[in-house]
């Protein structure tokens, strides 16, 4: 697995509830390739610890948003956009894990126009964070763009708390239709204190590449 580097994402979980316990950026930075750092939720709701994070990180970031099918695509995606101004090197990604009861139609098409909303405004189509049986019940791949990278979740069964689970080696299972992958989330009961965060677990990640 060594030859996939290795990588984290936090979000407010990784801190404390009242904020005076926070990741060490040092180890952080030490140790991980690259981070993924949630940015918010729709078209409302903005991670608290996002900016803090986004800019105490020195390696690789990669910014994520969460979905909501129902709601407005332009709205969530400028939501996104008004959180992250992403440079040259910096990835975006959106969260898609949420049904709320919309049909495999409607998902597709708000999945397809954020992408086409963010191709519009920075010049490259996020990465799609899900799960193989998650996009297999509710997404259409073939109706979206080709090409398109994606970060797919694929874990060991759990080990009982409070221990933790190792890592699933690459690669995930992918969704039908895709052929390829650029992030496998390998785990979500990582070692929270061997990377510096102040959660005991942490979600842990592969890229697919140097």
């Amino acid at each position: 697995m060594t030859e996939f580097p290795i990588g984290i994402d936090l979000s407010r979980y990784q801190y404390s509830a009242d904020g005076k316990q926070k990741p060490n950026f040092d180890v952080i930075n030490a140790k991980c390739a690259f981070v993924g750092v949630r940015a918010g939720i729709s078209w409302g709701y903005t991670d608290q610890w996002f900016r803090y994070s986004w800019e105490h990180l020195s390696v690789p970031r990669l910014a994520y948003h969460v979905i909501y099918p129902g709601e407005d695509a332009r709205r969530q995606t400028d939501h996104f956009l008004s959180i992250v101004k992403p440079g040259e090197h910096d990835r975006l990604a959106l969260d898609m894990e949420l049904d709320h009861g919309m049909g495999k139609a409607r998902i597709t098409e708000t999945l397809n126009q954020c992408l086409r909303y963010i191709l519009e405004k920075t010049g490259r189509y996020p990465a799609i964070y899900s799960r193989a049986n998650w996009i297999n019940q509710f997404v259409a791949v073939e109706d979206l763009p080709p090409n398109l990278d994606w970060w797919l979740a694929h874990y060991l069964a759990r080990r009982p708390a409070p221990l933790y689970t190792p890592e699933k080696d690459p690669p995930p299972r992918l969704p039908n239709g895709v052929s390829r992958w650029l992030i496998h989330q390998t785990g979500e009961r990582g070692n929270g204190s061997e990377v510096g965060v102040a959660s005991y677990y942490v979600d842990t990640n592969r890229w697919n590449g140097t």
